[in-house]
């Protein structure tokens, strides 16, 4: 079953990137082979163009979807990053407070002592 997937869709991406060209090229093929009837080639060939164009914006639309989610995912954590930044400012902010209390506590302290 996963074989099968696998090929489904590397055929898919393989006509994907087909041109105008290649699918000419292709068409013409199975013509020669009598695959496709002569009067058929313009139709085959509309079909094989238009499904190339719904491949590439599913395509498209994918790799759009896991762009999204991947910068969601990004900023996320930069979010996350950010809250913890401001809890390590604040406790540092405190912590510097608290050592010039302490400096001012020993100074005065160092003062009466001289006295």
């Amino acid at each position: 079953m996963l074989e099968i997937l696998e090929k489904i869709i590397l055929a898919g991406v393989g006509l994907a990137n087909l041109t105008k060209e290649k699918a000419e090229a292709l068409v013409e093929i199975l013509v020669e082979k009598g695959q496709v009837k002569a009067k058929d080639k313009k139709a085959v060939l509309s079909k094989l163009l238009k499904g190339t164009e719904q491949l590439d914006k599913q395509l498209e639309k994918k790799i759009k979807d896991i762009s999204l989610n991947v910068v969601q995912g990004s900023q996320k954590q930069i979010d996350i990053l950010n809250k913890k930044l401001e809890i390590m400012a604040k406790n540092l902010s405190a912590d510097i407070k608290a050592a010039k209390q302490t400096a001012k506590n020993y100074k005065a302290k160092a003062r009466t002592k001289k006295k």
